[in-house]
């Protein structure tokens, strides 16, 4: 990290040096590998300066402010400078930042933290409505559909992880003992860690499921599924280091899968989607897209038979279900100012219209 922004500072050197030289697309290419490295540099008035249109991207300008080409060029300018001024201009010129400094300010406040209770600014002896009520607060403030600072999403999902441990009893008791939600499966490998915030791993759970759990649905919130009889059997294992336990633990999957292939199956007739090997495409008389095995399926339900008829309502009310579910989360995000678009309330309306 430390080498990055070691990085980063030279490259705004350099970009320094070429805005000087009158030489913007170069002073643009390196102010902007320099933000890549490092978000956090103050150079939103050199990259502004830097792609600014007009006469000011002529080298050969008056209001150019590069110096002799065989001198040294300054490495900050006074901010009384000529060259702070054309700065401020420019920057007006352009488009405000889609983000306030206020909500960049969250975004590196939440990222130093790496403990749960200190990104939502707890103690450990908070109580889970004091969680609630952090998480609340915060998710609001870093949801990328509200906050478009650089690393506002990587922010949201650490909010998210931190409320989905602290909230469950049995995780919190688990972090507040080892420092960490994950159970631990006795010397099993380690967990491959290369995707996440700080070593929050994204296939563990999905921040948006929790928000929208939280904040619309009225749903207790989502918690990782964690195989629990596992975690005690491994347990039981280090304290007795019963071999044969542990045999019976590492085999029990393959003794599931086994008979579960003997189990009578009960697949579903239709689908609300192609996928296999729900293929045939059939459709209800107020036009529902339905899927179904292309064996057997018009034998077993004849057109216009009693049959069909129950079945094509069923899969009508089913479709009409969906969409009334859709509509009240799409009116519940414009509610939140999260979004204005709601494409399942149109279709829900115009299946109503049409009935």
């Amino acid at each position: 990290m430390d080498g990055n922004k070691d990085e980063a500072v030279k490259c705004v050197r350099i970009g320094k040096d070429a805005l000087g030289s009158g030489d913007r697309a170069r002073a643009l290419k390196f102010f902007s590998k320099a933000r890549r490295l490092d978000p956090t540099l103050p150079i939103d008035d050199l990259l502004s300066t830097a792609s600014a249109d007009g006469e000011s991207q002529n080298p050969s300008s008056p209001d150019d402010c590069a110096a002799p080409s065989d001198g040294p060029q300054p490495e900050m300018p006074a901010e009384g400078s000529s060259f702070a001024s054309a700065a401020s201009t420019a920057k007006a010129r352009t488009s405000p930042r889609s983000y306030t400094e206020e909500q960049a300010s969250i975004v590196r406040q939440i990222k130093k933290q790496k403990d749960y209770y200190q990104i939502l600014g707890l103690e450990k002896g908070c109580t889970v409505e004091d969680v609630r009520k952090a998480y609340r607060k915060l998710s609001l403030k870093v949801h990328p559909d509200k906050n478009q600072a650089p690393g506002a999403e990587e922010s949201f999902k650490a909010v998210s992880k931190a409320f989905q441990c602290l909230s469950d009893d049995e995780s919190r008791k688990r972090y507040d003992l080892v420092g960490t939600d994950e159970p631990s499966y006795g010397r099993a490998p380690t967990r491959h860690r290369s995707h996440g915030f700080d070593g929050f791993h994204d296939a563990d759970f999905d921040a948006d499921e929790i928000f929208r759990n939280f904040f619309f649905s009225g749903m207790p919130p989502a918690t990782t599924f964690h195989f629990r009889t596992g975690n005690m059997g491994a347990r039981g294992m280090r304290e007795s280091g019963n071999s044969n336990l542990r045999m019976l633990i590492q085999i029990l999957p393959v003794l599931i899968l086994l008979l579960l292939n003997f189990l009578p199956s009960s697949d579903p007739i239709y689908s609300l989607s192609r996928s296999y090997p729900y293929e045939h495409k059939l459709q209800t008389p107020r036009g529902v897209n339905y899927f179904v095995k292309p064996s057997k399926f018009e034998e077993d339900y004849p057109r216009q038979s009693p049959e069909r008829i129950a079945l094509e309502q069923r899969v009508e009310r089913e479709y009409v279900g969906i969409l009334t579910q859709n509509c009240r989360a799409e009116l519940q995000r414009r509610q939140f100012g999260l979004s204005y678009q709601t494409p399942y309330c149109d279709m829900l309306q115009k299946f109503d219209t049409e009935a």
